[in-house]
């Protein structure tokens, strides 16, 4: 048994690795087998195909990362404790596992709608946290999926910029100035939108 735990890890590490580099339709199972130092037969015990692989660590890997942003949200009041937390949350996990981060932002619009059953998501916690903001009177007339896009942007953005070279150096320091950032923009476009909350111009 310990061994075929050993085998499935390092299947899942090297496949991630590989996918991350060069996308799920650029690696074959036989690259995969190859780099996790174990036979297509072995990988074939464990995954029925390089297919359900991708998914099963992506659904791992954005679940964890929903239950962490959810906790977040219980754990925390008020707008802006909460979306300092996320959004330092976001950068550790870049800063932990560069290679699951970018498979997950790679990977995502191929393999999301097959996963989306009615689940919270990321992006719902997100909205969820705009919404109880709006419920307390921190903010007001702000679209919660327009809110949300402006906090995530500011760190998935940050961190593709970081994927392809164009900043160096780990994101949690950055964390926050992201969140003010993300916070600024979201006060910001409430104010400038008053009304798109109840769709009267």
């Amino acid at each position: 048994m310990p061994r075929s735990v050993g085998a499935r890890d390092k299947i899942e590490r090297a496949a991630l690795s590989l996918f991350a580099a060069s996308g799920v339709a650029g690696v074959s199972i036989a690259e995969i087998a190859g780099a996790a130092g174990v036979s297509q037969g072995a990988l074939y015990r464990h995954h029925p195909s390089k297919e359900a692989l991708a998914a099963s660590l992506f659904e791992t890997a954005y679940r964890r990362t929903t239950a962490g942003l959810a906790a977040l949200r219980a754990g925390r009041t008020g707008f802006a404790a909460r979306i300092e937390a996320m959004v330092a949350h976001f950068c550790a996990l870049y800063d932990r596992d560069p290679a699951l981060f970018r498979f997950m932002l790679m990977a995502q619009h191929d393999i999301l709608p097959g996963i989306a059953d009615g689940h919270p998501t990321p992006a719902w916690v997100v909205e969820a946290t705009i919404a109880d903001a709006v419920a307390a009177g921190e903010l007001s007339g702000v679209e919660a999926p327009a809110a949300a896009a402006v906090v995530m942007g500011a760190v998935l953005q940050t961190a593709t910029f970081h994927l392809y070279g164009r900043l160096a150096g780990p994101l949690l320091p950055r964390a926050p100035a992201l969140a003010a950032a993300a916070i600024a923009g979201v006060r910001a476009l409430a104010e400038a939108l008053p009304q798109s909350g109840n769709g009267s111009q």
